[in-house]
């Protein structure tokens, strides 16, 4: 991934999403797909990480350098089998070898999408690189990209800026809900992959005729064969990726009367949840003529309906049946409350951290029954806390050592059937050199 370009989205940093991925970006839609690769090969190193604390936390049960290049291809090693133990060590120096490496996201079981001079499929057990890729658009400039499992592959969310009409010599097809494409402007893009990084298709997801801003505002099936939408002062639509059907999920209005309580007056946020039967959301109410924070879900057919008042949330990470909210404040506003919702049962856990700041730092499991949070230790480094999403406790903690001025609060994949954390360090300032590496909870 490359590094933001354009000055609009470095002013709306803070709304744009940490898992969590973020927006804003120059390109043009030339689409190219450099094919797929097979297995790599790496030493085996001894892993060295302290061991973990116990702890309990509380809880509210509620209702309602890149250097010297990638690693090799290769093709002999690497089962991912649950047996095989995830070398620290050398993984760790396997993921610092990936030039411009700035972005890591899950790609199921024991493996995870490296964001670097391409994207690259990396199996941390077998300590190898199963396929790779070059961006979908070959002469974006990209912020942050977001990524979904599907049952076939992966989808790419990226955002572009098209100077130029389309070329009719490109070779990878655009598919338009609207037809054409308008010189001069931005567009969201979805990219969809197989299982080896091959690209099947991509999608101007801009052409569903809605107010699209950010990525967040849309989200894909895990079948593939559908795009939710939200338009903020309209609703949610789910468009068919095949038939280019439009149905009507949701309408909301931020005009309506003040005076009618629990009032939907917007919505930021989407995600399909539920095996695709249901769309969770994060939004805004009216309720006495004032707006406050809200959450709830709607099955895709429309009906089914349920809002929640919530606190003063900004990030939603919607992961397995649990959406998870949490904050992006960077003072001692935040409010120490992760919340974990439960569309199935509309039900919602409230969990309180053990520091209020930690909040404002929360990063979901792969798998959706824990999250982690980063607190920084001085002299010392990160500390990192796991809590149970069911329970509320603070199941372990573990110390990183890092340079915490120089580096950011770390972007963090939690695997749970490993029991192990990778780490992503982000530097401040001109600092080019992003370091990863990973971290039992064993």
């Amino acid at each position: 991934m490359k590094k933001r370009i354009t000055e609009i989205m470095k002013n709306n940093k803070k709304i744009n999403k940490k898992n969590k991925s973020l927006i804003s970006i120059l390109g043009c839609f030339m689409l190219l797909c450099s094919g797929c690769s097979a297995s790599g090969n790496v030493n085996n190193v001894a892993g060295i990480y302290p061991e973990l604390e116990a702890f309990e936390g509380s809880v509210i049960a509620q209702t309602d350098p890149p250097s010297q290049g990638a690693p090799q291809l290769s093709e002999n090693q690497g089962n991912g089998s649950k047996s095989v133990e995830i070398d620290n060590v050398s993984v760790k120096k396997e993921l610092n070898q990936f030039q411009g490496m700035d972005e890591i996201q899950y790609a199921g079981e024991d493996k995870i999408l490296v964001f670097a001079d391409k994207i690259y499929l990396y199996e941390l057990t077998g300590k190898r690189v199963i396929a790779e890729t070059e961006y979908p658009d070959s002469d974006g400039e990209y912020g942050d990209l977001r990524t979904w499992i599907t049952d076939s592959g992966y989808v790419i969310a990226y955002k572009v800026f098209s100077e130029t009409p389309k070329s009719d010599n490109n070779t990878t097809a655009v598919v338009g809900f609207g037809g054409g494409h308008i010189e001069g402007s931005y567009h969201i893009m979805y990219a969809y992959y197989d299982a080896n990084l091959c690209m099947d298709k991509t999608i101007d997801v801009t052409e569903l005729e809605a107010e699209l801003i950010f990525l967040y505002q849309t989200a894909p099936s895990r079948d593939g064969g559908r795009i939710a939408v939200c338009d903020r002062r309209k609703g949610i639509y789910v468009y068919d990726v095949n038939t280019h059907e439009k149905t009507e999920v949701l309408q909301v209005d931020e005009k309506q009367d003040d005076k009618t309580a629990g009032s939907l007056s917007w919505v930021s946020q989407i995600a399909f949840a539920e095996n695709d039967s249901r769309i969770v959301f994060l939004g805004s109410c009216i309720e006495n003529g004032e707006s406050y924070t809200c959450y709830g879900s709607v099955k895709t057919d429309g009906s089914g309906l349920s809002i929640h008042r919530g606190n003063k949330f900004d990030v939603m990470s919607v992961l397995s049946e649990y959406t998870i909210f949490s904050e992006d404040i960077q003072d001692d506003r935040a409010s120490g409350e992760v919340w974990a919702y439960d569309p199935s049962g509309d039900s919602t856990q409230i969990i309180k951290t053990s520091e209020k700041i930690e909040s404002n730092c929360v990063w979901g499991s792969d798998k959706g029954n824990y999250f982690v949070t980063a607190v920084e230790k001085e002299n010392i480094g990160w500390e990192l806390r796991l809590y149970d999403v069911r329970t509320g406790k603070l199941v372990s903690k573990v110390y990183e050592l890092g340079d915490t001025e120089a580096y950011r609060a770390p972007h963090i994949c939690y695997l749970e059937d490993r029991q192990t954390a990778v780490l992503l360090q982000r530097p401040y300032g001109d600092n080019k050199q992003f370091k990863a590496g990973t971290v039992s909870f064993k």
